[in-house]
């Protein structure tokens, strides 16, 4: 079920600089696209963590050539596919691309025509509960750095379930601003699948 998400809400009188945790129960995704503005070779990556600032996935994947949104879009894409591979079925996915953000919430894959939206509209409908969330550049830092960890020409698909030695100390100061209170529950999934997706 998709439920729209306006975290870090595009205001511009919002003063939210950092990452938040999202709500017991959820796990969140932070996603980004990179791209090489001389090269037009593209990667994307995300970062999935829990009410508590516990680091749950990262990834990334060489894309190639693309633009910019739709290197966007295959962080989303990305970000949901590995989520769904390891059957978190509470989620949280934000991006800090308004276009994005605008063409997922309003279903609108004809007007951007991008190759990867039918997949990503297609995980959105599956049984696990998602929101959709657009966040400022500053709350998505983990997802900008992470999103670098491969070489845009590889097609290479990476995923850490431990944080890698390049993103620590983006990952801890985040965690400095996100310390929940009173008692959490546990993230809602059948499994943790550890092989490919």
């Amino acid at each position: 079920m998709l439920r729209l998400h306006q975290h870090s809400a595009p205001a511009l009188s919002d003063n939210v600089m950092h990452w938040e945790a999202p709500a017991a129960g959820w796990i969140k995704i932070n996603t980004d696209g990179s791209r090489n503005t001389s090269t037009s070779l593209a990667s994307c990556g995300g970062v999935g963590r829990d009410s508590e600032s516990r680091w749950c996935f990262g990834f990334a994947k060489g894309i190639g050539s693309c633009s910019c949104l739709e290197a966007e879009f295959w962080g989303i894409y990305e970000g949901l596919a590995t989520a769904w591979s390891l059957r978190y079925l509470r989620v949280i996915i934000e991006t800090d691309n308004r276009e994005a953000y605008e063409t997922i919430v309003s279903s609108n894959s004809r007007k951007v025509g991008s190759s990867i939206l039918p997949s990503i509209f297609e995980l959105l409908s599956r049984s696990w509960e998602v929101q959709v969330g657009f966040v400022r550049r500053e709350g998505n830092v983990v997802a900008d750095a992470i999103s670098r960890l491969v070489l845009p020409n590889s097609l290479e698909y990476r995923r850490w379930l431990e944080i890698p030695l390049a993103v620590r100390d983006l990952v801890m100061a985040d965690g400095i601003h996100a310390a929940p209170s009173g008692t959490q529950l546990p993230i809602q999934r059948a499994y943790d699948d550890l092989g490919v997706r």
